[in-house]
Formats: C-alpha cells, structure tokens, sequence
C-alpha cells in the first residue's frame, strides 16, 4: 500500500524477532522509511495507537476465540470512530467446511499454535460487534484467503 500511495505511513507492531526481519528488509526499500517498526506483544503491550486503518492479516486463526475478542477490543480502544480493521483470513462458512481447504488447514492450526483454527465470517461478525466494530463486507483475496472489513463505531 505504502508502494501506491506516497502519502501513506505505517506501523508495523510484531514480536521482536519478526521486527528484527522486517527492519533488515525495509532498510533496502524506499517506503522503509515511512515505516516506525515497533516490538511488542498484542496482548501484553500497549498496541500503537492514533491510526486510521488497522490491519490484521494471516493472524486471527492462530488464537482463540477469546484471544481474537480480547485482540479486537484492544484494538478498538486504540482508534477514533470511523477507522477501519481490516481481517485477512481463511474464513469459512458458517459449517466450517468451506472452503475446503481452510477447513483441513484448522487442524493444523491448532497443532502448531495450541490454540486457533480457521473461523467463519459470522464468528468474525460477532466478535466485532462485542467489541465496537461494525462489519462492513468481505472481499475475495487471492487464494483461499478473504478480507473482512470493519468500521470502529
């Protein structure tokens, strides 16, 4: 995104070890320095705040359901009405069998994390509401992956 729009700066908020990658990766890239880099752990420090959109990609199916409500309520502390969440993800449907392989990949989750799984978009839609986001629409991605896209209320 910072690739499109020059305007744009990010934050990038990650375990120290993916911070240490990510600092070595954006120091080659010229939007790197529109980038603040900063380690830390989502449920024990204080998440950046004062940003339009929060994105959340690839992560949601390695916790809970309460650690992901926790993680929302968290993050919508931290932002104004307005601003968006958006959640990449493997969503399935309300059975949890599709896609299919979002559904095989649950497993396997759950295995490497020792929590977590592939969630469908109405779990998503009510732990938003629980924690002061309305859910806005979803969007196809590449892949077996889909966007949810929430407005902080």
């Amino acid at each position: 995104m910072l690739r499109r729009h020059d305007a744009l700066k990010g934050t990038l908020f990650e375990l120290p070890g993916a911070c240490a990658v990510a600092r070595q990766k954006l120091a080659n890239e010229p939007e790197g320095k529109r980038i603040d880099v900063v380690d830390g752990d989502v449920f024990k420090d204080p998440l950046p705040a004062g940003h339009d959109a929060l994105i959340v990609a690839n992560t949601v199916h390695v916790f809970s359901a309460a650690h992901n409500i926790e993680l929302m309520r968290k993050m919508r502390a931290g932002v104004e009405p307005g601003a968006r969440l958006l959640l990449a993800d493997l969503w399935t449907d309300p059975t949890h069998t599709q896609p299919p392989g979002a559904a095989l990949m649950s497993g396997e989750f759950l295995v490497i994390a020792g929590e977590g799984q592939a969630y469908s978009e109405e779990e998503a839609g009510e732990w938003l509401g629980q924690t002061g986001w309305r859910k806005l629409e979803r969007r196809p991605l590449a892949g077996l992956a889909s966007l949810i896209v929430a407005e902080a209320v």
